[in-house]
This record gives C-alpha cells, structure tokens and sequence, in this order.
C-alpha cells in the first residue's frame, strides 16, 4: 500500500488561497491541519508550483552526482537552505542538510529504494514503543521515512500517530491505543504524564540543537569556500 495523502492538490490549492487574506492559525484549525504544514504548502506551490503540492508515493532516486552538484551550488548560493532545496524540485531541506553533511564527510552515496519502503505492514506496538518512536521522530526532523526504515513500521502508522499528537496540541497521551488494555487511567499519575511530555519536549530542543548546530557548520563551510576563493585569485602584480 502506498502512502495515502489526507490532503488532494485541489483542497491544499484552496487552503494556499484563503491563506492570502485569511489567518493561517485559524485555517489550520478549521482544516485540522499545523499551521506550519499551511505555511510549507505555500512555499513549496512558490518555488514549484502544483506538482510541489503533490504528495510523494515512493521515495525519489537522486544521483551521487545530482546530490554533489547541488551541495557544491548550495555553497556558492546566497540562498537559506529550504529556498534552495524548493527551487531545486526537492519535498524538504531535511534532504538537502542530510546531503551537506555526507558531502563535507566524504559519504555522499545514491540512495537505492527498497520494495518495503512503500509496503512495509503495520504492526501492533506498545505505547512506550510508539512514544520513543515520535521522540525520535522529531529529532530527524519529522522524517517519516527514516522512523519506517528504523522502526519496521508502517508510513502510515508513523504519521497517524504524529498526526495525533500534533491536534492533541502535544499531548503524549494521545498515542495511546484505547483499544487495547492501556494502563487504568487512574494508575497513570501526573509524574507518568510529566514525564512521557518531557521526553517529547527533550527531542524538540534536540531538534532545534541540531538546527543550530548545522547553521554554524554551514557558515564554516561558506567562509573556508570564500577564503580558499579569496586565495586562488591571480595578484594584479
């Protein structure tokens, strides 16, 4: 089974066009969508049009060669990352990042899909499992992908339960299975709930970290570029 978009281009069109004179905040919350995800639809629909609205159905084959000759443009561009990686057909700068830091670690190799990236079954977990599953989650970046690779889970059980977690405005105890037989509500002490958000809060901050981190090694890698530039030109002596 593929991936299954909640969104159609047509309905994400509408959205990108009320978002023009209305709230996104209050959009979001008619549409029961992240106001974030409004504001990426309206970039991606900027720098690409409607296929930037189209949701993705397997994974994208890109070349050592491809991913090289954009890492070496990205140094030399005045660009942010995420402009970069939008004008240059790519769903989200998490790709672009990723590819910078193979690139400067002589890692850089093509990415070949495997069938279960698109097939693999969902399977039964726990709610700690599903909590450590989300927490890792938002340390990659919502990469949805990476949690199915590692996790051996299905795409969309990892975006239903991230989905969930997100309209619950953060709630971790929304990725609870109230089908099954979860720990008795009054069993479940405030210290039980403080810590599963703490753990969830930790990853954001790691996140951001990681972000920041990034940035500074960016720059690095830009001003090395600059100086070795400044360097190789020819004296007017």
């Amino acid at each position: 089974m593929g991936r299954r978009a909640k969104f159609s281009v047509q309905q994400k069109l509408i959205i990108i066009k009320k978002a023009q004179t209305e709230s996104i905040e209050r959009l979001a919350q008619e549409y029961c969508v992240n106001a974030h995800t409004i504001r990426r639809w309206k970039r991606m629909y900027k720098y690409q049009g409607m296929r930037g609205l189209e949701s993705a159905h397997h994974n994208k084959v890109y070349s050592v060669e491809f991913k090289r000759k954009l890492v070496v443009e990205f140094e030399h561009s005045t660009d942010t990352l995420e402009k970069f990686a939008l004008k240059h057909g790519l769903k989200s700068d998490w790709q672009l990042s990723q590819w910078i830091i193979q690139y400067n670690e002589s890692k850089l190799k093509a990415y070949t899909p495997r069938k279960r990236d698109s097939i693999m079954p969902g399977h039964k977990t726990t709610f700690e499992e599903r909590l450590s599953i989300i927490e890792d989650l938002i340390k990659h970046d919502v990469n949805y992908s990476w949690a199915v690779d590692k996790y051996h889970v299905s795409y969309q059980q990892v975006y239903g339960w991230y989905q969930k977690y997100r309209k619950s405005g953060n709630d971790s105890q929304s990725l609870r299975d109230r089908r099954g037989k979860a720990k008795p509500k009054a069993e479940w002490t405030e210290l039980d709930k403080l810590r599963a958000e703490n753990r969830l809060l930790k990853a954001e901050v790691k996140r951001n970290e990681m972000e920041v981190a990034f940035a500074k090694k960016l720059i690095e890698i830009r001003n090395r570029e600059a100086k070795s530039s400044s360097n190789n030109k020819p004296s007017k002596n």
